[in-house]
């Protein structure tokens, strides 16, 4: 089980001595568990499962089924996160007007096409990539704002395989697309949603042959080019930089923003969300948290009869140098509002949880009393 309870099933129906499961291989990210299990029946084999959407971590529940079976057993053991860096998977180029496009050299997929990427548009139709021939082509378009289009020629005539969305595409989120082709089939898959394959010509052509540039976000043309971003592309396995090639290149900018508006709450605890050209970061100094996300609790456990104190003493510091006319104004300056926030647990009461006093003998106090109710002062 991952992230927001999301079930995702990464094996079954293998009964093995010792099984080894990579379940988290997300973008250079690996996460490791082994098993054991015991009265296996057949020899030793291996299964291996895939998390497709680096969203889908953290892994917070392994359920292990099929050991209820008399003196049936099993175990596991959870291995490191090996991060290695996730470099293209941000990797993206923003396209601000039609004509706007990136163009790389010719793509090579003479007998097969395996092509990936996101991207995230509130137009309703766009090409996000193309590569012509004297005849030949390949493309992949967003032909409407619910409808994904692959098409190809090798000789025999466009072949087309489309993916309808039951929800709009356009939408300014985040929609993966993967497209596939070889001699006998091309498949074509947006998001969640199944995918969609086509069985090519029995007697035909079979090689495709291209010699233009590889556009990315428009066209040779010019025409029906792409308005959003693009990102994470790769074509049979090599990633393409779109942020370099985006420097040089007029109407494309390096990266996309809206990092923070594209994935819900991706600072916790009140931290603030931080946007980057190529990603984000969290300001967690609102919050009572600290760490990349502001997850991980800043507290610290009180002994009975022991406490914490900080002396602040730059404002004593600052009026102490002063001139007497300086130093009364900022001593005569009233803050009208405070805001104190904090978390405790305990089961001793009563007792004093926060204490704030000043130069001037103000002081504001937090008191847990008997009846668990809390008193400001």
């Amino acid at each position: 089980m991952g992230a927001m309870s999301s079930k995702h099933k990464k094996f079954g129906d293998v009964c093995t001595d010792y099984l080894s499961i990579l379940i988290g291989f997300i973008h250079n990210r690996s996460l490791t568990i082994e098993m054991l299990t015991k009265d296996c029946p057949i020899p030793q084999a291996n299964d291996t499962g895939l998390l497709s959407y680096k969203d889908h971590l953290p892994l917070t529940q392994l359920i292990i089924g099929d050991t209820n079976r008399t003196d049936s057993k099993a175990a596991y053991r959870l291995g490191p996160l090996r991060c290695n860096g996730d470099n293209n998977y941000w990797n993206a180029a923003s396209f601000n007007t039609e004509s706007s496009y990136l163009h790389f050299p010719t793509f090579h997929g003479e007998l097969s096409a395996d092509i990936s990427f996101f991207f995230k548009t509130s137009a309703a139709s766009g090409v996000f990539l193309e590569n012509l021939g004297i005849k030949d082509f390949i493309r992949i378009e967003l032909n409407s704002p619910a409808e994904v289009l692959f098409s190809f020629d090798v000789g025999n005539g466009p072949f087309v395989v489309a993916v309808v969305s039951p929800s709009q595409l356009n939408d300014n989120q985040w929609h993966y697309v993967e497209a596939e082709r070889n001699i006998k089939a091309a498949s074509l898959r947006v998001d969640h949603l199944p995918r969609i394959a086509r069985e090519a010509t029995a007697d035909g052509h079979i090689h495709l042959q291209l010699n233009s540039q590889l556009f990315v976000g428009g066209t040779a043309l010019r025409q029906k080019g792409f308005v959003g971003c693009i990102r994470a592309l790769q074509l049979n396995g090599v990633n393409l930089d779109l942020e370099e090639r985006a420097k040089m290149t007029p109407g494309v900018n390096p990266g996309c923003p809206g990092h923070c508006t594209s994935y819900g709450n991706l600072c916790h605890n009140g931290g603030q969300c931080i946007e980057k050209y190529n990603g984000y970061s969290c300001n967690c100094t609102p919050s009572a948290y600290d760490g990349p996300f502001c997850k991980k609790e800043v507290s610290a456990f009180f002994e009975i009869g022991t406490s914490l104190i900080y002396n602040f003493q730059e404002f004593y510091g600052i009026a102490k140098n002063l001139s007497a006319h300086l130093s009364a104004i900022y001593m005569d300056r009233t803050i009208s509002t405070e805001n104190t926030a904090f978390s405790f647990q305990t089961t001793r009461a009563p007792s004093i949880l926060l204490y704030v006093d000043s130069y001037h003998e103000e002081y504001l106090a937090v008191i847990l009393l008997q009846n668990a109710f809390s008193s400001l002062k």
